[in-house]
């Protein structure tokens, strides 16, 4: 096996020697615009964008046509191994462009290297159709081969993405998991060895029982929700996140989180719900509540505790805007478009032992683009507060259009 890829690699290297290129890199040229229409239209029947051609559309995929090109294009091209066309940096950035973006849209490994295949695909096919039949059969092979080459590397390259998101979260899961489950693991082991010698006695303290059950129950909550938000935080970054929409009225959304705060909480609320905001609009009234309870803690955590919060729902043909502002540490321009990060949290949070995981605001804007809506914030400044805001459109937007 070993003799016949080593006669395989030397006449491979014979082609790339003796080829002229100039041949099939103007049938890829003038064809440029038809493979990538044909290679769309392909990809768009696929499974996994359910016909959605929207979906299938990306700018990696003409750009790494086009370094394609280029590198066939080169005086002396790179050919196979132990160099690579990989070495072209333009094909390794489309390549992992392409990946990240299909990763973010939920699509798997599979469907990447499919796509990178069919885009292969639609080239031999322009090359066949058009190149003349005196064209010499070794450009012809030579430049397959070189588009092989490539085309392989970039779903390796594909494929290693998607290894390294996953190695990613993994890693993220488990020192999330280590730092902040470790706090309510070691209160509740306190609380339940304060309950066993409660017990133990002759005359237990029945209101001290009842205390430490109700710890309990708490820290379990606190440990269920981190819990939670590190699902909602891992599919989002791997574009397995979905909503379940159903008829909902924003109202009775906030009211049932105003509900779950405690009576020091509620007494420093201002809801401001005006006119038409009671309208019903297409919406998945759970995760809401999770936008509306991450964005009011954040305010209650950040802000003195006898300021109020300022909740602000105004309604519009195309849908709501809310508003939540408080009167706390406020935010400095720079770290205005980081608050929606992954896991980011202000230094000066950490400074002041603000517990937190940097999760809440990222799933939140997951959730509000999960409903074609927008999500920002704006402060005057230090010191002066922050307010978020965030949209929703009363329907789902339409499919756009191809």
């Amino acid at each position: 096996m070993s003799a016949t890829n080593s006669e395989a690699q030397e006449r491979a290297q014979e082609y790339a020697r003796d080829a002229d290129l100039r041949g099939p890199v103007a049938v890829l040229r003038a064809q440029r615009d038809a493979i990538l229409d044909r290679w769309l239209e392909v990809v768009s029947q696929q499974p996994f964008h359910h016909g959605r051609r929207e979906h299938a559309v990306a700018d990696d995929i003409p750009a790494l046509f086009d370094a394609l090109v280029a590198t066939l294009e080169r005086e002396a091209p790179v050919w196979l191994e132990p160099e690579s066309p990989l070495e072209n940096p333009a094909v390794e950035e489309a390549a992992r462009r392409h990946a990240a973006a299909r990763s973010a849209q939920g699509l798997a490994p599979a469907d990447v290297v499919l796509e990178f295949r069919l885009l292969r695909q639609e080239i031999w096919h322009a090359l066949r159709e058009e190149l003349s039949d005196r064209a010499p059969t070794g450009d012809v092979l030579a430049a397959q081969l070189l588009v092989n080459d490539a085309l392989d590397g970039a779903i390796g390259l594909g494929v290693s993405y998607f290894v390294s998101v996953v190695e990613e979260l993994k890693h993220e899961f488990l020192v999330t998991i280590t730092h902040d489950v470790r706090t309510p693991l070691t209160s509740l082991k306190g609380l339940a060895q304060l309950l066993a010698r409660q017990a133990a006695r002759e005359q237990p303290d029945l209101g001290r029982i009842r205390q430490g059950l109700a710890q309990i129950d708490s820290q379990a909550t606190r440990m269920a929700v981190l819990l939670a938000e590190l699902v909602d935080a891992s599919r989002l970054r791997l574009g397995r996140f979905q909503i379940d929409r159903g008829t909902a009225s924003f109202p009775d959304v906030l009211q049932q989180v105003v509900g779950r705060f405690g009576p020091d909480v509620a007494a420093r609320l201002r809801l401001q719900v005006e006119a038409g905001a009671e309208r019903v609009g297409e919406w998945d009234a759970p995760r809401l509540e999770t936008v509306l309870e991450n964005i009011l803690a954040n305010a209650v955590k950040f802000s003195p505790p006898d300021s109020p919060i300022h909740v602000t729902v105004a309604a519009a043909a195309t849908g709501l805007t809310v508003s939540v502002r408080d009167e706390g540490l406020g935010v400095e321009g720079p770290e205005l478009a980081r608050l929606f990060d992954r896991s980011y949290r202000s230094p000066r949070a950490a400074s002041e032992g603000i517990a937190g995981s940097g999760l809440g605001l990222y799933i939140a804007r997951g959730i509000v683009e999960a409903h074609d809506g927008m999500i920002w914030a704006t402060s005057p400044g230090l010191g002066q507060g922050c307010t978020i805001h965030f949209t929703l459109p009363w329907e789902p937007a339409p499919p756009t259009p191809a």
